[in-house]
């Protein structure tokens, strides 16, 4: 990406399918934008959301911020999403995604089909090789406790860029049920989100914290998580990212924590 040296911190996830929301995230203040294909648009919505992806990535582009997708699992719609939304750029690398994000990671064959479906992409395009990221969302107990595994560097990954915790699913498999206070799930989940900054320290992948749900304690969450060594977030509230600008470490007006 022109303009941009390390990855984005906030990962801002929206709908594919609903344009005023797309034309909002382009001014919200996110650094990347995630077209999301698997939870947040409806499956009579995903055909439309792949087909003004391309358009949407170069204008994000022209703005110095990261176009990404978060598609199905390969072995449901994945791959299609994938050659669909690739041949809609039409050649163009400006047009496809900066990121490509993987949910329900367990093993660390998906990320390999996914490294492997990504290099075949390239080569029918005609993209440049590894221009095509990468990054695993971790979701459940086996894959957080299969992180170290899965984020290690090897051939059969090269095009991994790093991991998203995924914390509210996380939480429901973890039996914590969403009416509980905020502070019970919160302490439930940080050593999880802990074993996600260690390994993806060890491994030098981007760690991407997982989303803020209430609406009190985000600021001392994140003082928290910048402690961890988790420098990114995922967000799906457009109105917490002016907050996560002072609060997240190594933006442009805070170098260190």
């Amino acid at each position: 990406m022109p303009g941009r040296s390390t990855p984005p911190q906030r990962w801002l996830f929206v709908p594919g399918n609903d344009a005023p929301r797309l034309q909002s995230a382009l001014t919200s203040g996110a650094d990347a934008i995630v077209v999301d294909l698997e939870e947040f648009t409806p499956a009579a919505g995903r055909a439309l959301a792949i087909s003004h992806f391309a358009e949407f990535a170069r204008r994000a582009r022209a703005l110095n911020l990261w176009p990404a997708v978060r598609l199905n699992l390969l072995d449901h719609s994945g791959l299609t999403e994938l050659a669909a939304l690739i041949q809609s750029a039409q050649g163009d690398v400006t047009g496809t995604p900066a990121a490509v994000f993987l949910p329900s990671v367990e093993q660390r064959a998906q990320l390999a089909a996914l490294d492997e479906a990504l290099a075949e992409q390239e080569r029918q395009h005609a993209l440049p090789k590894a221009s095509l990221r990468s990054i695993a969302t971790l979701e459940s107990q086996i894959g957080l406790l299969n992180a170290d595994t899965l984020l290690a560097p090897g051939a059969d990954t090269s095009r991994l860029l790093g991991a998203l915790i995924g914390t509210g699913d996380l939480a429901t498999d973890l039996g914590l049920r969403p009416e509980l206070p905020a502070s019970t799930i919160t302490e439930a989940l940080k050593p999880w989100r802990q074993r996600l900054a260690t390994a993806c320290k060890t491994h030098q992948r981007l760690a991407i914290d997982g989303p803020w749900r209430w609406k009190h304690g985000l600021g001392t969450d994140q003082h928290w998580a910048n402690q961890q060594g988790l420098h990114a977030r995922c967000v799906i509230h457009p109105e917490q990212l002016e907050s996560l600008y002072d609060l997240m470490c190594f933006n442009s007006h805070t170098q260190h924590c």
